[in-house]
């Protein structure tokens, strides 16, 4: 895969990015990806390689706007709170972006799963949204704000799959009214036992 790391490039990949996390990798095709991008076939080939190596890059590209955003989560300070700012405002940026769920995990159900650039992305993005969330409920059982017996890692789990599940709630007909009283049922749960 070719990439120069010129200031134009990450404007494409996020051109790229969005016409991918709006689309989906198997209905965006090549004419798409010319549009979005404003480059030519031979300019998008020429700069990436095919429509598979600008996926990898894409998600590398994703993974980077997601750890930006975790970022808030690093602070000592930060709390469940901020956890659940974070979810929200994810749900917020699909919504707007009519997107309809996290790329990562709409890649996860595609067929460029098989191909192990793809796959190690995938991955490795969602155990870093994972982790931060348990390491910020890892200060929250130290500051006595959850159950000292709650496991971080296993409710780190449990929060990734409300978040997606809400994607999905929002996407099929759920209103902001229902997503709100789930993260507020879901973080009463958390800080009285989160061992699910």
């Amino acid at each position: 895969m070719r990439e120069p790391p010129d200031s134009g490039t990450a404007e494409v990949l996020d051109r790229a990015l969005a016409a991918f996390w709006r689309l989906g990798y198997e209905a965006c095709s090549i004419a798409q990806l010319v549009k979005s991008t404003g480059l030519q076939r031979q300019s998008l080939y020429n700069r990436f390689g095919d429509k598979e190596a600008l996926l990898v890059a894409v998600l590398r590209r994703y993974r980077a706007h997601s750890s930006a955003e975790l970022r808030r989560l690093d602070h000592p300070d930060a709390t469940l709170s901020d956890l659940r700012t974070y979810m929200e405002r994810v749900l917020a940026i699909q919504s707007e972006r009519g997107c309809g769920a996290c790329l990562l995990v709409r890649t996860s159900f595609s067929h460029q799963m098989r191909l192990r650039p793809v796959r190690r992305s995938v991955l490795a993005g969602a155990r870093e949204v994972r982790a931060r969330f348990a390491k910020t409920i890892e200060r929250a059982v130290g500051r006595g704000k959850v159950p000292k017996e709650t496991n971080p890692e296993q409710c780190a789990a449990y929060l990734y799959t409300v978040l997606n599940g809400l994607a999905a709630l929002a996407g099929t007909g759920g209103t902001s009214e229902q997503v709100a009283e789930v993260l507020s049922h879901t973080f009463r749960t958390i800080e009285r036992s989160c061992n699910p």
